[in-house]
């Protein structure tokens, strides 16, 4: 971009200074402007060019790491009734003359359980989405000349476009800087269940001499036959004595009942609980990609080894002040002063603006100039000019 302007403050003045001093004829700095048949002198300009100003955005990014947790777990007590309490009772009676006959039976103290086979859970994975993508909004660009297209920042045309014949054409798009990250984690739907083990059934044979065949379910018989004993003796399991006349008890037995104990993390069937627990094995987990954060829930802390750095913007140039050309005015010009009387008057002749690089070699009436002034006037412009740009490149940083 090139614009004129007038140079301020010393250095200007110095410039100006050193090329009058320097490239002017002896007459002009003796008063010689009022002094007739002077030609006209051209305004002297040089170019300060300003370089453009860049500031770096330092890179930004973030350390993530995989975790880690062992999670405990508790173990229950659980009982289950076998065979249960049970009292027998020892009976006696005389028979005289009597035929009795053996009977038998088997009665079920515990019906025989089968076994579940373990079911295996059910679930499913979901995508959990640790951090979102980082995007940026960008706007598409059209070059009015050559109608090349580009994406850029919503500000770039303020900073680069508008002085280059870009304008925006209204397409935006976001772009994705840096993907999302996610992991996959198992959400249980049934949860499942171990095996059990089945149990035979418990049982045990009663006998009974009868003289014929005893009320209840499942005797058989008769297996045997008796005259000459007189004494029966039998056994009752539920304190009744046995069919006929004449029992008397002879002897009581008490039997516990037998109970099975099982520690598991949820009651098998059959099973009932009883208040009491202690601590179950734990479970070592380790997710399978890095983040910032811990997973939800209790307990994990980040595994060392595995310390990664996520660059979440790289670094990058940033435009603080675009470059410049300033048209800059060293020396002033004069208009021509009128004819001497008697001299010969060619017409009149515009006196056109010159750069700093081209100086007046003399002028009439003067004299002339010495071949030294010249270029020392040029050369004195020149080093104005370039004071002036280091001068102007420092303010500006």
């Amino acid at each position: 971009m090139t614009r004129p302007r007038f140079l301020t403050g010393g250095l200007a003045t110095l410039a100006v200074a050193s090329a009058f001093t320097l490239s002017t004829p002896a007459a002009h700095a003796e008063g010689s402007a009022d002094k007739c048949g002077q030609a006209a002198v051209a305004a002297v300009y040089t170019s300060v060019v300003h370089d453009p100003i860049f500031r770096t955005v330092p890179a930004t990014s973030h350390d993530e790491w995989r975790w880690e947790r062992d999670v405990p777990s508790t173990d229950f007590q659980y009982t289950k009734v076998i065979t249960p309490a049970r009292d027998e009772t020892d009976w006696t009676r005389t028979v005289s003359g009597a035929v009795e006959y053996l009977y038998t039976r088997t009665v079920i103290d515990q019906p025989a359980v089968p076994g579940t086979p373990a079911v295996p859970e059910v679930g499913h994975f979901n995508t959990v989405v640790i951090m979102p993508a980082v995007t940026v909004l960008q706007d598409e660009y059209q070059q009015q000349v050559t109608g090349k297209l580009r994406w850029e920042s919503p500000d770039w045309g303020a900073q680069n476009g508008n002085g280059d014949g870009w304008v925006k054409t209204g397409n935006t798009r976001e772009l994705e800087i840096t993907p999302a990250v996610t992991e996959q984690v198992r959400v249980i739907d049934v949860p499942g269940t171990p095996a059990t083990p089945g149990s035979l059934a418990v049982t045990h044979v009663e006998t009974l001499w009868a003289t014929s065949l005893p009320t209840g379910d499942g005797w058989t018989g008769p297996i045997d036959t008796r005259t000459d004993d007189p004494t029966t003796e039998t056994v009752t399991t539920d304190g009744t004595p046995p069919a006929g006349a004449g029992w008397t008890i002879v002897a009581t037995r008490h039997f516990d009942a037998v109970v099975d104990t099982v520690w598991a993390s949820s009651a098998p069937d059959g099973y009932t609980a009883t208040g009491a627990d202690r601590p179950g094995a734990s479970t070592h987990e380790e997710t399978d990609v890095t983040s910032a954060a811990a997973p939800a829930g209790d307990g994990w802390s980040a595994i060392d080894s595995t310390l990664v750095t996520i660059t979440d913007t790289p670094a990058s140039q940033v435009l603080v002040t675009p470059g410049s050309v300033d048209q800059v005015l060293v020396a002033p010009g004069r208009p021509a002063t009128a004819p001497c009387p008697g001299a010969v008057v060619a017409g009149p002749q515009a006196a056109p603006a010159v750069q700093a690089s081209v100086a007046p070699a003399g002028l009439p009436n003067t004299g002339g100039v010495p071949g030294w002034m010249a270029p020392s006037g040029f050369a004195a412009a020149l080093a104005g000019a370039v004071l002036i740009r280091a001068t102007r490149r420092h303010a500006d940083r």
